[in-house]
């Protein structure tokens, strides 16, 4: 069997930004398309799993100089199930997850759904009044695209991969500190058992962006900075890493 990682999530964190670092080194061989995702590790009954077909589905572009395939499939990140059937099928996987500030990903994630055409509400009435939308004819293929809130709470979901693998599988990236970050970006490469001497040229690109369409009120910036005091705390509890740069 190959060496694999699976970058979990979170989504709107720069993980097709991560993607794209990783895809150009010469010796990781990456899932394709990039879009839509593989998401092989959802709605599968665990012996539906079938690791022959896995490489077959998403990774007959790679040759022999890959020393590790990699995937990206952010829909696994919340999903007890993905976390499970992934330890099954691939139990020596490394997990990455790339972790934004959860103010700033709860509102990319508002306008990754509102230029979609999935919301209609605005900022306030989500953030503030926590007004419902009605999902009845809303289509998505594995997650709530409304679960702004919770998706920031980054313990709950990091807990659900600590359960089925062991600590030195997991690689947990803070976006704000990895981003055009030459040594931390050789770092991932270190813990992937790739050359960490690589400079990827996409180092310094902006990719996948979120499209915002107004100035984000006050009010909204205080509510969603108040609502993450606790999980963030809690998360750097969990991960003994100093968060600071999100306070």
């Amino acid at each position: 069997m190959k060496n694999h990682f699976i970058i979990v999530g979170a989504q709107r964190s720069g993980t097709t930004y991560l993607y794209n670092i990783l895809d150009e080194h010469p010796e990781i061989c990456m899932a394709k398309p990039v879009k839509p995702e593989p998401k092989y590790f959802i709605d599968k009954e665990i012996n539906d799993l079938d690791y022959n077909e896995y490489i077959s589905l998403f990774f007959n572009n790679c040759n022999n100089t890959a020393k590790i395939y990699g995937e990206k499939s952010t829909s696994y990140y919340e999903r007890k199930e993905s976390a499970n059937q992934i330890s099954k099928l691939i139990p020596d996987a490394k997990i990455i997850f790339l972790l934004r500030d959860p103010v700033e990903r709860a509102i990319s994630n508002y306008y990754f759904s509102f230029n979609n055409g999935l919301e209609n509400r605005t900022l306030e009435d989500v953030f503030i009044k926590r007004k419902v939308i009605s999902q009845e004819n809303i289509k998505w293929i594995s997650v709530n695209p409304f679960n702004y809130f919770e998706r920031g709470e980054y313990f709950k979901f990091i807990k659900l991969y600590k359960n089925n693998f062991k600590s030195k599988q997991l690689k947990i990236i803070v976006f704000e500190e990895f981003r055009n970050n030459k040594n931390k970006i050789q770092n991932l490469y270190s813990f992937l058992g790739v050359d960490n001497k690589y400079v990827p040229s996409a180092i310094n690109k902006i990719i996948n962006p979120s499209v915002k369409e107004n100035q984000i009120s006050i009010e909204v910036l205080e509510k969603l900075k108040a609502y993450y005091k606790l999980p963030i705390e809690e998360l750097e509890q969990m991960i003994n890493i100093d968060l600071s740069i999100w306070k």
